[in-house]
């Protein structure tokens, strides 16, 4: 079990994280270990062992609830993981209970390519923009009349070898941003889990995203072989006591 939680610890990214709180509600079934800090929940049900850990996740591409999972079959037949049978409801601060969208590998990967899209048209415009000016040399030179006055006149020059330096180096950067782009969904696809058949005596371990709301508890059910385990979370901000001096 330890080898395991080394495995999902590196699985989950080391961004800005803040852990949630298990509600066992009187849940006698359910069982909570720790690890560096990251509080995890089991229940073995029918010889199927679900765990969860949950963390309010936040990075360049948005804020999230990051769940993590592990499964082990014991079971004689084999099961199947599907994504979508992972469902998420939230108890607001308004006291009403809403659905969050669980997304799966293939939708997280395109939220992550539509950002990255975006923020590769606005650097191409820069780029773009700064190379077509970097051409074009402006200099000034002041001349005076014979009654005194002076003027200054504005000259404008287009050097081609400047012009053709800088667009090589504005193309070397989009490239290198590019492939930055790429290999960071390569990196945030890793782990991500995704649909698996679940062989007696074996496990699977990752994490899924779900999105974002304010509120006060996270409900989070998985549906596995015949059996649904549901995990409930704290996620209300609690505000910070100010200390007695």
């Amino acid at each position: 079990m330890n080898r395991l939680f080394l495995i999902i610890s590196f699985f989950l990214s080391p961004y800005i994280m803040w852990a949630q709180t298990f509600i066992s509600e009187n849940d006698t079934i359910a069982f909570v270990e720790y690890n560096d800090g990251k509080q995890w929940v089991y229940r073995n049900i029918d010889g199927i062992t679900v765990g969860m850990a949950n963390e309010e996740f936040k990075d360049d591409y948005g804020k999230y609830y990051q769940v993590g999972f592990f499964i082990n079959n014991n079971q004689d037949s084999t099961l199947t993981f599907n994504p979508e049978e992972v469902f998420a409801h939230l108890l607001s601060n308004k006291g009403d209970t809403i659905s969050l969208e669980v997304y799966t590998n293939e939708e997280f990967q395109n939220k992550i390519k539509k950002a990255q899209t975006w923020a590769m048209a606005l650097y191409s415009f820069s780029a773009g923009f700064n190379a077509a000016s970097a051409g074009y040399k402006t200099t000034y030179s002041t001349s005076y009349s014979p009654n005194g006055y002076a003027y200054t006149s504005i000259n404008r020059s287009y050097d081609a070898n400047a012009a053709y330096q800088a667009n090589m180096t504005a193309n070397m950067q989009l490239q290198m941003l590019g492939d930055r782009m790429k290999n960071d969904r390569t990196v945030r696809e890793q782990g991500y889990l995704k649909l698996n058949s679940i062989h007696p005596g074996d496990a699977i371990i990752g994490y899924m995203n779900i999105k974002h709301k304010k509120g006060k508890r996270l409900l989070v059910s998985i549906n596995i072989g015949e059996r649904t385990f549901s995990y409930l979370w704290d996620v209300e901000k609690k505000k910070k006591k100010n200390k007695k001096m």
